[in-house]
């Protein structure tokens, strides 16, 4: 089975847009989205409709998905991401408002190797950042492929009995205009987290929309990937529609 894996879309429809069009139907028989369909952005319908549009096999929710719903509160966010979040509870349809309320929590199953969550299997908010969270996940995880979003940081590790490698995904620097991608070969034995970064605001420094495709028989590999897209115009959207202006200015930096 071939997936095309997609986090953290964040309202950004532009970004959206180019990894669908870079990502061709005919590359991968199924979509998994690993949650923060909304928020930061200024496209959260569209967004939402041209997600529900693929049919993804397993799409679960995020924290800005479980506010924006209104089934969460936007106390722990920090200021820029409650701002962002009230601007988008009023712009949501009724529709698409119930829509993100019905999305699972995460982890869930996608076959008997691969499992979704959005920020751990053990606690769906939290950041996984380092080595310690890692060996939490894993001991959490039921499943060979822990796929997950949350950071915004495109990151591997795998898992040898214990030993947790970390590998950071080379694109070949950021200013690059052509897309470009990493490969990570599955091991059968060893288990994994990946994490794919994120669609609509990456934060790892490279302004280039993130996600990634896994081919689970035939290669047996995930693929992280990079595609430009009109940053510009993802930042005049944002300014027109009232939101922070730290929300345009940090999608051209990556961070």
């Amino acid at each position: 089975m071939r997936f095309l894996i997609l986090t953290d879309i964040h309202g950004n429809l532009e970004a959206l847009d180019a990894v669908l069009e870079s990502a061709q139907p005919a590359s991968f028989d199924s979509v998994l989205v690993l949650g923060d369909l909304v928020g930061y952005g200024a496209n959260p319908n569209e967004v939402i409709d041209r997600i529900f549009d693929l049919k993804p096999a397993v799409m679960i929710r995020g924290n800005h998905d479980r506010v924006a719903s209104g089934l969460g509160s936007s106390k722990t966010f920090n200021g820029l991401a409650a701002d962002a979040i009230r601007w988008t509870r009023k712009v949501l349809t009724t529709a698409n408002r119930t829509r993100l309320a019905e999305l699972q929590s995460g982890p869930v199953a996608v076959n008997t190797e691969i499992e979704v969550c959005h920020g751990t299997p053990f606690d769906e908010d939290h950041y996984l950042t380092n080595e310690r969270d890692a060996i939490l996940a894993l001991q959490a995880s039921k499943h060979q492929i822990c796929l997950f979003g949350h950071t915004h940081l495109p990151v591997a590790l795998e898992d040898n009995g214990g030993n947790v490698r970390i590998a950071t995904p080379d694109f070949g620097g950021s200013t690059t205009k052509t897309p470009s991608q990493h490969p990570i070969k599955i091991v059968p034995g060893l288990r994994y987290l990946l994490n794919p970064g994120s669609v609509g605001q990456p934060r790892d420094g490279d302004s280039r929309a993130a996600y990634a495709t896994l081919d689970s028989e035939a290669k047996n590999e995930f693929v992280f990937k990079r595609v430009t897209y009109p940053v510009s115009l993802a930042q005049q959207k944002i300014l027109s529609a009232g939101l922070p202006e730290q929300l345009a200015t940090r999608l051209a930096i990556g961070h």
